[in-house]
Order: C-alpha cells, then structure tokens, then sequence
C-alpha cells in the first residue's frame, strides 16, 4: 500500500485516545477489576479437593460445558477451575467491547460526518481505520497485561507465570481478533447499525458452532475461531497455538478491512443498501410505523437469531437428560419412570440458568429501541419528525410500545425455538407451556429494565448506556453468583434476583405484580422527563 494512504495516522492515534481516554480507563477498570476481584476470591471458594471434585463434577456436565467450554483433563486445581468458569465469559466480554469501540469509531464517524471533516485535512484514506485498530490493539494489550498481573498478584493454588501470561495475553489476543472483525463488517455495509448486525451475527454463529462442537466433538472446535479461547490448556499444558492462531487471524481480517476501505468510497460499502420504494407505505404516516420500517431488520434478526439459539440449547436435552440413564445403579434404584422424571427436573434447572441468559439477551434490543429517542435526537433524525404535528407524547409512547413488543417477541421467539430443540433430539419433548412459566416470570424484571433506560432518556440521555451496563451488572452476578458464591443479598441488587426458579417453579404473582408496578412507575417518570426536558438535551 501507498505510504500517503496512512498519513497522520499518528496524529489521529493521538486525538482519538485522547477522545476515547474515559471511555477505555472504564472499560480497563471494569474488565481487569472484576478479572483480579473474581481471581482473589477463588483461593476461599474453591481451596481444598472437596469443594474442587464438587465443582468440577457440575463443570463436566454437557450443559456447563456448552455455555463454559469443555475442561481439559485432570487433576485440578483452583487455578484450572478459575480459568474453565472465566475464559469464555471474558471473551464474550472482549467481543461487546470491542464491537463497540471499533464501530463506533470507524462507520459510526463515517454516518455522522465527522470522518469527512477529518479526511477534508490531508490525512491518508486508510488512517482513521489504522488509528482506530492501534487504539484497539493499546486497549487490549493493555487489558491483557492487566489480566495477567491479576492473576500473579491472586497467586491461585496451581498457577504458574506462564499460565497467568498465556490466560491474560491470550484474552487481549481474542479482543483483538473481535476487533479485526468489526473494523471488516465496517467496510462491507453502509452504515454503523448494519455493521454491529453483521459483527453480533458473526459472533453468534460462533458462539454457537462452538457449543455444539464442544457436547458433540471438542476437537471440531478447533475450526471455530473463537473456540480458540477454550484450547489455551492454560495451567496444564500452556498451549500458545491459539495465541498465535488468533494474532495471525487478526493480521489477515484487518489487513482485508485496510484493502476493502482504500477502494471504497466515502459512505458505501461493499453491500449496497437497497433502494427505497418511490411512494411510502400508508402505516409511515406515524412515529410507530416509521421506527418499525427503521428498526425491522434488527428486530427480526434478534427475533430469529435468538430462536436459533434457543433451538441450539434445546438440541442438547437429549445429552443433559441421559446423564443419570447412564447409570445403571441410579437407574436400577429409581426405576424407568422417576429416571425420566428426574431428568425431566435436571433440564428445567438447565433452563432456568439459561433464563438470564435469555432475559439480558431479550431485554437489549428493547433498550437500543429506546436510546433510539437520544440517538436520533443527537443526529437531528427526529427534529425532522417534530417538524409535523406529532407531539413528544406520542413519540415517547410508540417508542416504548415498539420496545416493549420486541422484547417480549424475541424473548419468546427464544423459547419456542428451545422447546422445537428440544422436539428435534428428546423422544418425549417437554411441552411449550413449561417453558412458557419462564417467559411469564420474566415479564417483570424485563420491564423494570426497560423503565430504566425510559427513565434515563427521559431525565439523563447521556447517562443512556447505563441501561447497558446495569444489564451487564445483572448478566454476572445471576450467571456467576452461584458459581463464585456471592453472598445471596448480591442476587437482589438486579430485579431478576427476585424472580423465582422458573421454569422448575411457577410465576410468584406477588413479585410479579410489584415489579410491574415498578416498571410502570419508571417508565411515567421518564414519560414526564421526555415532554418536559429541552429538546437539546441529548446533546
């Protein structure tokens, strides 16, 4: 490539890290402390062979190792403990940072101007990618070395430096090899919401192939890149392989996104987006018709893109529901029916993990519907809608209705696809209606969270993201709060911490009727900060 492709690519190193600097000392902050925090606290949970035979019993089970990873063999120790229940959590953790920074920073700037501006000075073409992928790579290095130290100072029973080098190196090289592949989707569509469509589907379909690969025939996950994270044998053997395999990855996939951005122009992608029909819709005439022409592709890929994955977890029952059939005592004992109940009850304990899971995943989409209201409103997209006879009023409430319907849409559209899983591998399938109690329990703290981020547009829109965060908060503390044993007051501080264990219980009314009240409350609270509140303040 031209060497005047990349002029002042150092300048603009510069000016986005010091653009970006509270935005990555959060992310370091976050990701590291909670690394180091969860590593101190492990030598207490899991410190003598009892509490580590326990654990690593529930670790080896397909339905831990489909959302853990499959365990490299034995004997144990703490520290292989701590790396099976954290490696793939804190890649997952690496991808949503990344996509985030990468998109925002590349086809976000592009969408809103502010990389014409800069490209109008003599920059090089390629510069604000290259900048973007430095800052990136200083990111994740730097999260990495934070990692590693982490683990060093917690000096887990089990550990070696190299172990603690190649867990935390290895995590800041999966960021990077996320990176790369967000700073590609970047340059293959036109705009920055297909491009984190493309990113998240490209994770999902991974994430998946990985699970799959890991019940059915771990070594398959070697083709699956981000199974690369699972085969770093840290403390065992110390397989660098991985390591490099993602740093090659990287290198060629942001090599493709420098090539494919030099031949571009400003604005295009290699998919164009498809023309516009030459006379609007009749259902355009009012906000909700025109957020759901704007918002339809993200909700249907959500909507089936979550019913593939329920579909994938579902696909698996037969495996989890035959771990006591095989064996004979505990089946001679029981007899043929009370095995069949008790796996019955083991699959429902699977789903009820999976419900957070679900319910966090579900309840994302409805928050970016919201924030839509500060995105647009930043952009000027919605002074063009205050412009006609359409009141904040009813922006704000088509806004929450649409939020509303496609949170529930995908959260059971997730569901149905868990139960057709389960049709397609069990020969007596559990029916829909079980697993509709989740579905009902999760109705609730859905809504609180939704209340949340309207209370937040409505008062605070810059604070918006916290709605993201909290999701974050409440994701950890009810996937890993068992696991690293957090006291059962942590469990409360989200409000799925007070729904019951559906679907092995049924919907508590009397929760589910508080929560609502709640969630009814925020979002007035909200509604009356959106028709009061300047209409500049999302700016």
């Amino acid at each position: 490539m031209d060497s005047r492709n990349f002029a002042r690519t150092g300048f603009l190193t510069r000016l986005s890290l010091r653009k970006d600097w509270l935005k990555l000392v959060i992310w370091l902050v976050a990701m590291g402390g909670l690394f180091a925090a969860v590593a101190a606290k492990f030598t207490s949970l899991y410190g003598t062979k009892a509490s580590i035979a326990s654990i690593v019993s529930t670790l080896k089970s397909p339905a831990m190792t489909s959302l853990f990873g499959k365990m490299p063999a034995g004997p144990y120790t703490t520290a292989d403990i701590f790396a099976a229940e954290m490696t793939v959590f804190m890649a997952i953790m690496a991808a949503i940072m990344n996509y985030s920074i990468v998109i925002k920073n590349t086809r976000g700037d592009e969408d809103s101007g502010i990389l014409e501006m800069i490209r109008s000075h003599a920059v090089g073409k390629i510069s604000n990618l290259t900048a973007t992928l430095i800052e990136v790579v200083i990111l994740n290095l730097g999260i990495g070395l934070f990692y590693s130290l982490g683990l060093i100072a917690a000096n887990l029973d089990g550990t070696d430096i190299n172990g603690d080098f190649l867990l935390g190196i290895g995590l800041g090289f999966s960021g990077l090899m996320f990176a790369s592949i967000a700073a590609f989707v970047a340059q293959l569509v036109d705009n920055s919401r297909s491009a984190s469509i493309l990113a998240y589907l490209i994770f999902g379909i991974m994430y998946i192939a990985r699970m799959m690969t890991d019940v059915s025939n771990p070594k398959i996950t070697w083709w699956v890149p981000f199974g690369w994270v699972e085969k770093f044998s840290t403390y065992k053997n110390n397989d660098w392989t991985p390591v490099w395999l993602m740093l090659a990855f990287s290198i060629i996939v942001a090599i493709l996104a420098m090539i494919i951005n030099q031949k571009r122009d400003m604005g295009a992608g290699v998919i164009a987006t498809r023309a516009g029909r030459a006379r609007a819709s009749v259902f355009l005439n009012g906000p909700l018709g025109l957020f759901w022409r704007l918002h339809r592709t993200t909700i249907i890929v959500w909507a089936i893109g979550m019913m593939i994955l329920g579909f994938t977890y579902g696909s698996i029952f037969n495996s989890i529901g035959d771990i006591l059939k095989t064996n004979p005592t505990i089946g001679t004992l029981l007899g043929p029916n009370a095995v069949h109940e008790a796996n019955i009850l083991i699959i429902k304990e699977f789903t009820s993990v999976l419900m957070i899971v679900f319910g966090v995943l579900s309840t994302i989409p409805g928050v970016q519907l919201i924030n839509y209201l500060k995105t647009g409103e930043s952009k000027g997209f919605l002074e063009m809608i205050h412009a006609k006879p359409v009141g904040r009023a009813r922006l704000f409430t088509d806004t929450l209705t649409l939020a509303l319907f496609t949170t529930y849409l995908v959260l059971f559209m997730t569901l149905w696809g868990l139960q057709l899983g389960g049709v397609y591998s069990m020969t007596h399938p559990i029916g829909l209606h079980i697993f509709m109690r989740g579905f009902y329990g999760y109705i609730s703290p859905m809504l609180i969270m939704l209340g949340i981020s309207a209370a937040l547009i409505g008062w605070t829109p810059k604070l918006a993201n916290l709605g993201y965060g909290y999701l974050i908060v409440a994701l950890f503390i009810q996937y890993f709060g068992k696991l690293i044993k957090l006291p059962e007051w942590w469990s409360k501080l989200t409000p799925f911490g007070y729904v019951p264990k559906v679907p092995v219980h049924t919907l508590d009314p009397g929760t589910f009727w508080w929560q609502i009240a709640i969630g009814v409350v925020l979002i007035a609270i909200g509604y009356i900060g959106y028709i009061n509140r300047d209409i500049n303040g999302a700016n």
